[in-house]
């Protein structure tokens, strides 16, 4: 019966941290031919660099037109978000300003609000 119970507790726990690890959808583009793409933040650490706040993994999905997903990028794509002023965010060497004041639909954007604005209950 110990045993059982055991099993049960470290699967409830493995769940829990699974589900709590999922990814977190931050931006989605609508294609006219109903395609959506959508870009998740997959892993979220402090960065490595003292220039920014955040390193942040991103994927790609990719769902068809009857809500199939048909793509689905197995990599994770390093992202650097400074969420101080001058609030940026970094792919590779290109340096993107945010405006902080008129967040607008660009993905950089949407990436900066989802790590550095306050969740709103």
């Amino acid at each position: 019966m110990r045993t059982v119970l055991s099993a049960v507790a470290i699967e409830t726990l493995l769940l829990t941290s699974a589900a709590a690890t999922e990814p977190l959808v931050f931006h989605r583009a609508h294609f006219p031919d109903h395609t959506v793409v959508s870009l998740s933040i997959v892993g979220n650490r402090a960065a490595a660099s003292p220039e920014y706040d955040f390193d942040v993994f991103i994927s790609l999905s990719q769902t068809s037109v009857d809500g199939e997903e048909a793509y689905s990028d197995a990599g994770k794509h390093k992202a650097s978000v400074r969420c101080g002023p001058p609030a940026a965010v970094s792919v590779g060497s290109v340096d993107d300003p945010i405006s902080t004041s008129d967040v607008g639909p660009d993905w950089k954007d949407d990436l900066w609000r989802a790590d550095c604005t306050p969740p709103v209950s």
